[in-house]
This record gives C-alpha cells, sequence and structure tokens, in this order.
C-alpha cells in the first residue's frame, strides 16, 4: 500500500511541475470587434455625440508638478473641441483656452493665440473610440498578454503615422485599457524630440449608449504627466460654433454674441 502511495505522490508532484498550455490570444480582429461591442456598438460610436464634460486634471511633471486645474470641455460629434483649463499660479487665476475645428488647432495662454500641431490632440480625441472603426485587420499584428494598470490585457499592433500603435483591451470585459503610440515633445529652443506616449482609461461608464471612460492618465516614456478625472460627462443640447473661432483683433469694438471667451 506504501508503494502505491508513494507512487501516486510522485505522478502528482510530477503534473504540479509541468507547465499548462498558455491561452491563446484571439485574432486582433475579434479583439477589436469586442471592443467596439463593449463600448456600445458600430452604430454608437459612429453616431458621436456633442458632449460637455467638466473634471479636474492633476499635473506630475514640469513646473506644474503637484497642482491641480479644473476642466471644462465641449465636443462637438466631429471631432471638434474647445478645453479651458482654469488653474491658479502665482497668486492668480487664469484659464487657458484650446481649440481644434477639425482644420485649425490652437491655444491662447494670456492674451496671444499660438498655432499648435493638428497631429498631437490625440490626447482629446481617443476616448471617442472611433479609431477602432478604422483599423485595417490586415495591418494589425497580436502583440501578446500583459498587464496595464493591474489589468490583464491581450495587447494589437496597428500602423501609426512614423510607427505603430500598441492597444491593450481587458482580456475579461474587451474594453480599452491603454494605448501607447508615437508622439513629439518639446525639447527646448524651439526644438522637438521623439517620445512615447500613452493613454490609460478607467473607471468607464454609460453615457446615451456609449461606455466612456471617467479616468484617463497619461505617460510620456513611462513617466506620468497628467490625470484628468471627470465629474460629469452630458449630452450637449447644441454646440456653439462661436466656441471654434478667434475674435478679429483689428476690430475694436464686438458685440457681445459674438464673444466667445
Amino acid at each position: 500500500m506504501n508503494g502505491v502511495i508513494r507512487i501516486l505522490l510522485t505522478i502528482v508532484l510530477v503534473l504540479a511541475f509541468v507547465p499548462t498550455p498558455a491561452q491563446d490570444a484571439p485574432a486582433p480582429d475579434e479583439l477589436v470587434t469586442a471592443a467596439i461591442a463593449t463600448h456600445g456598438g458600430e452604430s454608437a460610436i459612429r453616431d458621436y455625440l456633442d458632449l460637455e464634460r467638466n473634471g479636474t486634471m492633476e499635473f506630475f511633471g514640469g513646473r506644474m508638478a503637484g497642482r491641480r486645474a479644473d476642466v471644462l470641455i465641449r465636443e462637438r460629434a466631429d471631432g471638434a473641441y474647445r478645453t479651458e483649463t482654469t488653474l491658479e499660479f502665482r497668486g492668480r487665476k487664469f484659464t487657458p483656452i484650446e481649440f481644434y475645428d477639425g482644420e485649425v488647432r490652437k491655444r491662447r495662454m494670456f492674451r496671444g493665440w499660438d498655432d499648435l500641431p493638428v497631429d498631437e490632440s490625440r490626447e482629446n480625441a481617443s476616448h471617442r473610440l472611433g479609431f477602432l472603426l478604422d483599423i485595417d485587420p490586415a495591418e494589425a499584428e497580436a502583440v501578446g498578454s500583459a498587464t496595464e494598470a493591474d489589468v490583464a490585457v491581450w495587447q494589437v499592433s496597428v500602423p501609426d503615422g512614423r510607427d505603430r500603435a500598441i492597444l491593450s483591451f481587458d482580456r475579461e470585459s474587451g474594453r480599452l485599457v491603454a494605448m501607447e503610440y508615437p508622439g513629439t515633445s518639446a525639447a527646448g529652443m524651439g526644438t522637438k524630440e521623439e517620445v512615447r506616449r500613452k493613454l490609460v482609461f478607467r473607471d468607464y461608464r454609460e453615457v446615451s449608449g456609449l461606455m466612456l471612460p471617467f479616468d484617463i492618465e497619461t505617460f510620456e516614456d513611462g513617466s506620468p504627466t497628467t490625470r484628468l478625472r471627470y465629474e460629469s460627462v452630458v449630452r450637449l443640447e447644441a454646440f456653439d460654433p462661436a466656441w471654434l473661432r478667434v475674435p478679429d483683433p483689428t476690430r475694436r469694438f464686438i458685440p457681445s454674441e459674438e464673444l466667445a471667451f
């Protein structure tokens, strides 16, 4: 009897150390299809809404490190937006304004307006999820499994400008957890440098049939830069075109109805 027990124990120990086959990752097109479905479906994503978002942004890097700002974003269904960020600096409050009308992107810090690169507006549009509908299955590649924001994910690589972007999908729910992509950053003296940017999406909630993230954290070359937490995201009844216009500085008197800001 003891010999039989020893044999059984030996078999159990051997089986315990035999590696089990890793779960095969779903095909990239299956992951993308599942993500589209879990975020509300193709129709809901295509028929995106005009939205108003209110929240708080926390800064982690540079001169703004440790500061917080109140953020108001009005977003048009086609991707245009206007952002007002109110913060306190050196004892007084001011509100930088940024807008993108589909062709031009501008920002006003104090008085003057600066032109911004259009291709760097991804942080303001990635949560819209429309890019999922444009992914070509023939160009998507499976990367494998990983962990993002303490979530087990499947990763997919897709073409993105000069390089490829990595999309991370929750292995259980199918939701988009993170997105890493090539970008540029100011390097001083008017120069730019190549960087890897990453967005991490948390706290998904339903807004008129869409599952949208209420918590978006940004990273640059692995270091956190900002974290935006929305307190409310509601549907806009009407998007005012004046929100996307710069007042004409050559006019001395401008009617109040034309003053978008």
